[in-house]
């Protein structure tokens, strides 16, 4: 579902990016992301801000920021966020 991108190589963060043009409904996220023991920084509206091992960064155009230099940490949470994720295709 997502694409796995270095943002710069001198930044300690992934992109990861919907294949399609989507638009998310962080509202729904805030209510799923709680069992899998997320933890829950902030909500502005358009960006929900999360932590777990690290943190990450999730915005209503579907772009998510995982703020890490371990790659199979970010693919580890991009299953997790996978199944929470409830995607609108544009």
């Amino acid at each position: 579902m997502f694409e796995i991108k270095k943002p710069c190589q001198n930044c300690k963060s992934y992109v990861l990016k919907p294949k399609e043009k989507v638009e998310l409904n962080l509202e729904n996220i805030v209510e799923n992301i709680k069992e899998l023991s997320f933890e829950f920084l902030a909500f502005t509206g358009s960006m929900l801000s999360l932590r777990k091992k690290c943190k990450i960064n999730i915005y209503n155009s579907g772009k998510i920021v995982v703020i890490t230099k371990d790659l199979n940490q970010v693919h580890e949470i991009a299953k997790e966020l996978e199944n929470v994720i409830d995607i609108e295709k544009i």
